[in-house]
């Protein structure tokens, strides 16, 4: 598994060996998963952090990782304003693909 990641927010990810349709599902659903677990921590962090600061620093990374979660879950071909993701398809509609199978 190779690991592409620019900017802290954006990256890619792509095996060389042939997986089974349960480890590329694994493999493919990990990223979202990711950003909603982030969020959910986040989250639960504004109400723990008793310093104003932090507490919006934590709320905003939240809100972030919970719209994060939301893009690349929903199942499309991302447009061309979309930057290095133009064309490709999401996480969502690869796994999509995949449970069809």
């Amino acid at each position: 598994m190779h690991f592409h990641i620019q900017w802290s927010y954006v990256g890619f990810v792509y095996w060389d060996e042939q997986l089974n349709i349960r480890q590329n599902a694994a493999a493919i659903v990990g990223g979202p998963l990711m950003s909603l677990l982030l969020a959910l921590l986040f989250g639960l962090m504004t109400y723990i952090i008793p310093q104003n600061e932090l507490r919006t620093l934590f709320g905003w990374t939240a809100t972030f990782n919970c719209i994060q979660f939301v893009i690349t879950i929903i199942p499309i071909t991302y447009p061309r304003w979309m930057g290095r993701y133009s064309g490709l398809p999401s996480d969502g509609l690869q796994l999509r693909q995949i449970l069809k199978k």
